[in-house]
């Protein structure tokens, strides 16, 4: 059993993001109210750590404080352990929560910058408890926040055929959604539905030809992330973090949102494009060099834009 302050997770992007909220901080007036930056998706805590020890480099930013904010409880449980020694020093302030949710952590402390990573963190990726990967038997759960929602054995129990078609489909572009969703269907009406991720994840295979079955990445991939996406609401989620959070921000205020998703980055995209509210210090997303690649596979397909609250 792993230490709990030891995390898998490697951050991507890490000194774009971390350079350019604490460009946002430096920008202020020393006389400016303390206020946040929030991290809205804590998980492996390596952006904030980076900040934090950015922020310690200039004595005038130490009244602000960082606000990370997690919905799972295990990566909750695990930064208590890794940030202690921030969290004594007033620089670190952690809340359990859905990112939309953030605000009610804030208080009426001005925000000065907000950073979400939308991506699954390794850490949840490689729990044997989860759910997330097919790499390994682990029961049919999938949420982010495990005290609340339904896991995903029992929405599966429920959902229609068509529902679950439309979501294999619209979040995970599989064009084979509708026969996989009959597929499921029919195992349910037998009694014989999946109970781990190594049976849902044969079942979706069984769909395709079998040339396509080996070939690229596995069958089941993109199954597997449109049924996160469905049970952890995350495009909602994401929304409300759009239309209540943003609007929040301090004017000046430094917004990094890094997605892996293209339903995602179309969001985002739209939002910042809004030149009355936003000024944008690149017209394109920021990815990730070859050497960070090399380093971290998972990295290839995030998306980073950046925006200026005016």
């Amino acid at each position: 059993m792993k230490s709990l302050d030891i995390t898998r997770h490697i951050p991507i992007l890490l000194e774009s993001i971390t350079d350019f909220l604490l460009e946002g901080l430096l920008a202020l007036p020393e006389t400016a109210t303390p206020g946040v930056i929030i991290d809205c998706t804590l998980g492996g805590g390596g952006h904030s750590s980076n900040l934090i020890e950015k922020i310690k480099k200039h004595p005038q930013l130490m009244k602000h404080r960082v606000l990370g904010v997690d919905r799972d409880p295990d990566a909750i449980a695990r930064n208590q352990v890794r940030f202690k020694d921030s969290i004594e020093q007033g620089l670190l302030e952690m809340h359990h929560c859905s990112f939309s949710e953030s605000l009610n952590a804030v208080g009426e402390r001005p925000i000065y910058g907000l950073l979400a990573d939308l991506g699954i963190s390794s850490d949840q990726i490689d729990s044997d408890t989860r759910g997330f990967s097919f790499r390994f038997s682990a029961p049919l759960d999938m949420r982010m926040n495990t005290t609340r929602g339904i896991p995903l054995s029992e929405w599966l129990k429920q959902v229609s055929e068509s529902e679950l078609a439309d979501v294999l489909w619209k979040y995970g572009e599989e064009r084979l959604s509708r026969k996989i969703a009959r597929k499921l269907i029919d195992l349910r009406a037998k009694s014989q539905l999946p109970s781990d991720t190594l049976a849902l994840a044969e079942a979706i295979s069984s769909v395709f030809p079998p040339p396509m079955r080996y070939k690229g990445i596995h069958p089941a991939t993109r199954s597997f992330q449109a049924l996160r996406i469905e049970i952890n609401e995350e495009l909602k989620e994401l929304e409300t973090l759009i239309s209540k959070v943003f609007p929040a921000l301090a004017s000046g205020g430094h917004l990094a949102i890094l997605s892996f998703h293209s339903l995602e980055d179309r969001l985002v995209k739209e939002e910042f494009k809004k030149k009355e509210i936003y000024t944008l210090p690149h017209k394109k997303p920021i990815q990730a060099d070859d050497s960070e690649v090399e380093e971290n596979s998972r990295s290839r397909s995030a998306k980073l834009r950046l925006a200026v609250r005016k």
